[in-house]
C-alpha cells in the first residue's frame, strides 16, 4: 500500500505533496528526539526547559504537516503520520551511525547541522510544488531566524542555535572544536541528501521544478538528476554557512 492510499490519507492530495510531507514530518520527529534527549542531560534547568520547548514545537510542526494530507475522517493523526513517514524510516540511519558522539555540545550541534540540512532540503524542494497545497506546505516549512526568545512559529532548533552561539562565544576552544565537528557533520548530511535523491525520483522532479522557478538553467534528460543534485548541494551549503555564522562558528 502506498502512503497516498493508506488509511486516513486524503487520496486527492497529489503524490509529490504526500512525499514531501512525509519526509518533512520525519525530520521534525528526528528533531524532537534529539532535542528531548539533550534536554534530559542539559547542564542547567534553563537549558533543559529551552530544549524541551523546541522539542514541543517540533511535534507541533509535525502535526501541522499531517493535517495537510489527512482526510479528516476521524483517523488518529499518528496513523496518518506513520503512513506518510514510513518510506523515510531509515533515511537518517547511516548519518546517525557516522556521526556518533558522547559530547553533549557536539550531540546538539549534530542535530542543528544534520537535521537542519534535511529541513532546508524540504523547504527548498517545496518550491517545486504548485497550487494552494504547495503554498500551504511552504507556509509550515518556513521559519524565521532564531533569536534569544524563539516565537511559536520558529524552527524547533531555534533555542539550540542560540544556546550553541552563547557557548561558542564564551569558550574559544569549544568553538574551534565545534567548528571542526560541524564540517564533518555537514559532509555526512549532504551525502545523505545525495542518497535520498537517488532513491526518491519524485524529489528530483520537485527539485528541478524549484530550481526552474528560481531561475536556474539546468540541463534536461539524463543529466537532470546530477544537475539537480549539484544545485541543491550548493543551496544547502549556503544555508549551512549562514547557520554556522549565527552560532559564531566557522563553516
Amino acid at each position: 500500500m502506498s502512503p497516498r492510499t493508506a488509511a486516513g490519507v486524503d487520496p486527492t492530495v497529489p503524490a509529490p505533496v504526500v512525499e514531501l510531507v512525509g519526509l518533512a514530518a520525519y525530520t521534525e520527529l528526528a528533531e524532537f528526539g534529539l532535542l528531548a534527549a539533550r534536554s534530559v542531560d542539559a547542564p542547567d534547568l534553563a537549558t533543559r526547559q529551552a530544549l524541551a520547548d523546541g522539542a514541543d514545537r517540533a511535534l507541533a510542526r509535525q502535526r501541522a504537516l499531517f493535517a495537510l494530507v489527512s482526510a479528516d475522517d476521524g483517523v488518529v493523526p499518528g496513523v496518518v503520520g506513520a503512513a506518510v513517514m514510513e518510506p523515510f524510516d531509515d533515511v537518517l540511519a547511516d548519518f546517525d551511525a557516522r556521526t556518533r558522539t558522547d559530547a553533549w555540545a557536539e550531540g546538539l550541534l549534530k542535530g542543528v547541522v544534520g537535521h537542519g540540512v534535511a529541513q532546508d532540503f524540504c523547504r527548498i524542494v517545496a518550491g517545486g510544488l504548485d497550487g494552494s497545497r504547495g503554498r500551504a506546505v511552504r507556509k509550515v516549512l518556513e521559519r524565521p531566524a532564531p533569536g534569544p526568545e524563539a516565537g511559536a512559529d520558529a524552527g524547533a532548533d531555534a533555542e539550540a542555535i542560540w544556546l550553541l552561539a552563547r557557548m561558542a562565544a564564551a569558550d574559544e576552544v569549544l568553538a574551534s572544536r565545534l567548528a571542526l565537528w560541524g564540517r564533518r557533520v555537514v559532509g555526512e548530511a549532504l551525502g545523505m541528501v545525495t542518497v535520498l535523491l537517488g532513491r526518491r525520483p519524485e524529489l528530483v522532479v520537485l527539485g528541478a521544478e524549484a530550481a526552474a522557478r528560481l531561475g536556474a538553467d539546468l540541463p534536461a534528460g539524463r543529466e537532470t538528476e546530477g544537475a539537480v543534485r549539484s544545485w541543491l548541494v550548493a543551496r544547502l551549503t549556503g544555508e549551512h554557512t549562514r547557520r554556522m555564522d549565527r552560532m559564531r562558528l566557522a563553516a
